[in-house]
């Protein structure tokens, strides 16, 4: 956990975030799950997630960044919270790191088939331009945001009023050659934002983290069984996908 959380630290620092502290730890360390990806030849963690179902007792990290009203958590369901994910500087460069980690995640789902939906904030970083921030919260809000929802939760800090330019682009392709123009940078919008939209995530609502960098979070819902089913076979496995998805009679 020490070494998770000083690498925590190192990555999200060099992406214009963290906490400001040696190691990026928390008290809801203690109680949420660490999912790591591990390098043999190396003996090196190359990139972690960690994960709470909603159900268990000991809070929520994304309870600090948002207000939760009564029958939130009902709405939601069975539900795993995600956050914190991380992949070493060095390993960028591919995506396997990332894959494995969702794997990760695939295979806790199909041991734990009732928790369908998916949740936790994405962040959107200080290093991307004011205007590629605002866009992609444009096109967010334009695009994939889930109705119904905003009488349940609110931010702890929101964003200051922001324009609504990326409703224009038609998809998230056309927008991250946006942000790739404007950031002078093959990145287009965040790695993991484009990982929750290809599994169907909405989002839920924004908040700024005064306590790690001024970040730009995006609370994000996935609900599984929406999920493409190729993508849920890529995760979970081909036999574990149809059983999770037998299990919630779709």
């Amino acid at each position: 956990m020490r070494e998770i959380s000083r690498l925590r630290e190192i990555t999200f620092r060099s992406a214009g975030e963290g906490t400001g502290n040696s190691a990026d730890l928390d008290r809801f360390d203690a109680h949420y799950l660490h999912l790591f990806v591990w390098n043999r030849e190396q003996n090196e963690i190359a990139g972690a997630y960690r994960l709470c179902p909603a159900d268990v007792i000991g809070g929520l990290y994304t309870a600090t960044l948002f207000r939760y009203r009564q029958g939130f958590l009902n709405k939601l369901g069975p539900s795993i919270e995600l956050g914190r994910s991380f992949i070493r500087e060095e390993y960028q460069r591919a995506f396997a790191p990332l894959l494995l980690l969702w794997k990760g995640i695939g295979r806790y789902v199909a041991a734990n088939p009732r928790y369908k939906v998916l949740f936790g904030p994405v962040s959107i970083s200080n290093q991307y331009h004011a205007i590629s921030r605002e866009l992609i919260v444009g096109y967010l809000e334009a695009h994939a945001s889930l109705a119904g929802w905003k009488d349940l939760l609110s931010p702890q800090n929101p964003p200051s009023k922001l324009i609504a330019g990326g409703s224009r682009c038609r998809d998230v392709d056309e927008l991250s050659e946006v942000i790739s123009d404007i950031e002078n940078t093959r990145t287009g919008i965040p790695v993991l934002l484009r990982q929750y939209l290809r599994l169907g995530g909405k989002l839920l609502a924004f908040n700024v983290d005064p306590e790690f960098s001024g970040a730009l979070d995006g609370l994000i819902l996935v609900d599984l069984t929406r999920t493409d089913p190729k993508l849920l076979e890529r995760y979970l496995g081909k036999a574990e996908a149809r059983n999770f998805l037998a299990h919630h009679g779709a």
